[in-house]
């Protein structure tokens, strides 16, 4: 799979949908091997078309890291559902793991439907993600891994640093947990701070990695008493 070529729409791609709005402009393209979906002309998703219909964009891979360096979850809330990407993949090839996505567009849920390869009894919740998280954490209901993959645009909500709801998250995840953020910074301190969050919520070892030549960072921290990954990949662990 050639990189520069997955990452956006090529000239072969035909435009299938298009929706423009005063606070969203919603497009969907589609090759013979891939399909994309942009909001705001930043590309939020992109998946391969045959199964396991892989996702194709690099941070995808990184934010799954857990799951071949320390255990396959058995659950995952996954806030911001987008194309589905991760939800699709997992299906398939690790059809044991409970996938639950939280999307805030209704619009979104329902062009990703039309014109995205279909999953078996998908579970899409439409719903704000913070207003979701209030009311799992007053139910109590738990999970082995959240990954927050919220974005409006090229900006992440998560961004508000809000200690309140990294407690929250800490509640929600199970013990031997993961969370696992992708957000869009450039600004190693703003990077940095967002870390020490983490830090301060979970108390646990925390990770931040810079995805290669994109402007991703993956961070991610665990409940786990004693962990680590492997050498080559902690040399790459930016957290102090």
């Amino acid at each position: 799979m050639n990189l520069a070529q997955t990452l956006s729409p090529d000239k072969q791609a035909k435009l299938v949908y298009m929706d423009s709005s005063l606070n969203d402009r919603i497009t969907i393209y589609k090759n013979e091997n891939y399909t994309w979906l942009l909001v705001r002309d930043v590309i939020q998703s992109a998946i391969e078309n045959q199964r396991p219909y892989r996702p194709i964009l690099p941070h995808c891979f990184v934010m799954l890291l857990p799951m071949l360096h320390h255990k396959t979850p058995n659950s995952i809330l996954e806030l911001g559902g987008g194309g589905l990407a991760i939800q699709r993949y997992l299906s398939y090839a690790y059809p044991s793991i409970k996938v639950t996505s939280i999307e805030g567009s209704q619009k979104i849920i329902d062009v990703v439907d039309e014109y995205f390869p279909a999953i078996d009894q998908p579970s899409v919740i439409k719903q704000d993600a913070f207003s979701f998280i209030d009311t799992a954490h007053q139910n109590q209901t738990h999970y082995d891994w959240i990954i927050s993959d919220l974005f409006q645009g090229d900006e992440s909500p998560i961004l508000i640093k809000n200690q309140r709801l990294f407690k929250q998250l800490y509640d929600l995840i199970n013990p031997n947990g993961w969370l696992i953020i992708n957000c869009l910074i450039d600004n190693d301190e703003e990077v940095m701070l967002l870390g020490d969050y983490l830090k301060q919520a979970f108390n646990y070892k925390h990770y931040i990695f810079a995805v290669p030549n994109m402007q991703n960072h993956i961070l991610m921290v665990n409940k786990i008493e004693d962990f680590s990954f492997p050498e080559d990949i902690e040399l790459w662990n930016k957290a102090k």
